[in-house]
């Protein structure tokens, strides 16, 4: 594996390395909201957060490319839509192993 990729792995991996961080995309994939709505909405569903954690979220995901923010809101960028859509995809998945055939060349080479 190319070091780029291993190191892009990994730069995914932290922006998902909190669960707050993906429901922030699940919750800008319907409207862009600004800081105060989306602490309302944390607080809504119930969502324990610290004073400043949001904002370090919103940060990781921002310099990530997951969102933008225009004016005082935050907006999901495609990579944030692709991120949501693949979580889903992921999340209806079931936890089955794949069958794996085996198949021999029988023409000597």
């Amino acid at each position: 594996m190319k070091t780029e990729t291993v190191q892009d792995i990994l730069d995914v991996s932290q922006a998902f390395a909190s669960g707050k961080r993906l429901l922030l995309l699940f919750i800008l994939k319907n409207e862009p909201m600004g800081y105060t709505s989306i602490t309302k909405y944390f607080e809504r569903i119930g969502i324990p957060r610290g004073s400043s954690e949001v904002y370090k979220h919103l940060k990781q995901l921002l310099s990530q490319g997951f969102i933008v923010k225009k004016s005082n809101s935050y907006v999901l960028t495609l990579k944030g839509l692709k991120a949501v859509e693949n979580t889903i995809d992921i999340i209806n998945t079931p936890p089955t192993v794949p069958e794996v055939k085996l198949s021999f060349n029988t023409k000597a080479g």
